[in-house]
């Protein structure tokens, strides 16, 4: 059996540590695991979201690219359709001149 004072000094260091610890900031191992938990989904939401930042200015560089390649495209269609108005026009004067007046 355990004596009264030597029950009293344990329950009363307990205590005093309980309160040392709560003072000094320290927590429960659970809120410790919860603290973990939470700077890691911190951690994956900043990555995640710096990913989503990176694919945006991805897009957006692809999609500038496109718009050039369209226009230049667009140039070389006109280009070529002028280049056609002009053979059409040289066969023309061609066979004009082949038949003569």
């Amino acid at each position: 059996m355990m004596r009264p004072m030597l029950r009293q000094a344990l329950a009363l260091g307990g205590i005093l540590a309980t309160g040392a610890a709560m003072a000094s900031g320290a927590s429960h191992p659970v809120e410790d695991a919860d603290r973990a938990q939470v700077a890691e989904v911190h951690r994956t939401v900043a990555r995640d979201a710096a990913e989503v930042a990176r694919l945006q200015r991805s897009v957006t560089e692809q999609e500038a690219r496109s718009r050039e390649a369209n226009l230049r495209l667009r140039e070389q269609d006109q280009a070529l359709e002028r280049l056609r108005q002009e053979l059409q026009a040289a066969e023309g004067a061609d066979e004009a001149v082949a038949t003569g007046p």
